[in-house]
C-alpha cells in the first residue's frame, strides 16, 4: 500500500513539473519582396499583349511545410524546433515570383493558375532547395535552387527551362541569420527569373 502511495506521490510531482515546463516563443519569419529590380541587363523586347500564367510551385514533401530546414555536411535535412515559416515555401515562393514578373511591366498580365484568363505562356517551377546549409568551416549559407519551365499554353510544349541557384552566406549560424541570406536569394533567383522569362519569350 504504502509503495503504491509513493507511486503516486511521484506521478503527481512529474506531472506538475512537466505543466510548468515554458518552452520558447516561435519565430516566425517570411520572404519578403525587395524592391531591387531593373532591366539593364536585357534588351527588352515588346511584350505589352503577352498574358504570362504562373502555375503553382511545386516541391518534395520537406518544402510543403512550414518548418524551417537546415542542411548539415552529412546532407542530413534538420528543422530548427523553435522557428518556421510563415507559410509552406512553395508557396510563399510562388506570390513572390509572380509579383516580381509583374514588377518588371514587360507583359499585359502576370496570372495565378487560378484565373480564368487565356494566358500566352505557362511558367511551371520545381523547388529543389530553400534550407540553410551549414558547412564544416563553421559557415553557413542560404540556398535556394529551382528549376523553370517556359510552356506555349496552345501547343504545351516546353519553349525553354533553366535551373537557378543563390548561394548566400549567413551572418549569423542559426534561424535569424539564415532567415536574412534566404530573403537575399530569393530577390538573386526573382531577378535572375525575370530577366530569363524577358529574354526567353522575346526570342520566341
Amino acid at each position: 500500500m504504502r509503495s503504491r502511495f509513493l507511486i503516486l506521490c511521484f506521478l503527481c510531482n512529474l506531472l506538475a513539473g512537466c505543466a510548468t515546463t515554458t518552452f520558447p516563443p516561435v519565430d516566425v519569419y517570411t520572404i519578403s519582396l525587395l524592391s531591387n529590380y531593373s532591366n539593364d541587363r536585357v534588351e527588352i523586347a515588346d511584350h505589352s499583349n503577352v498574358i504570362l500564367k504562373v502555375s503553382p510551385v511545386r516541391g518534395a514533401r520537406p518544402f510543403t511545410s512550414t518548418a524551417f530546414l537546415y542542411k548539415d555536411t552529412q546532407h542530413g535535412l534538420n528543422h530548427y524546433a523553435y522557428s518556421r515559416w510563415s507559410d509552406v515555401p512553395v508557396k510563399i515562393l510562388q506570390t513572390y515570383f509572380q509579383v516580381a514578373l509583374e514588377k518588371s511591366a514587360q507583359f499585359r498580365a502576370v496570372v495565378p493558375t487560378g484565373s480564368v484568363s487565356n494566358a500566352d505562356y505557362l511558367l511551371e517551377s520545381t523547388l529543389l532547395d530553400f534550407s540553410h546549409h551549414i558547412n564544416d568551416d563553421g559557415s553557413s549559407d542560404g540556398v535556394i535552387r529551382v528549376r523553370f519551365y517556359v510552356i506555349n499554353n496552345a501547343t504545351k510544349t516546353v519553349l525553354a527551362t533553366t535551373e537557378l541557384v543563390s548561394k548566400v552566406p549567413a551572418s549569423l549560424k542559426n534561424a535569424q541569420g539564415a532567415a536574412v541570406a534566404l530573403n537575399i536569394a530569393a530577390s538573386n533567383v526573382a531577378r535572375d527569373l525575370v530577366f530569363w522569362v524577358i529574354a526567353g519569350v522575346g526570342k520566341i
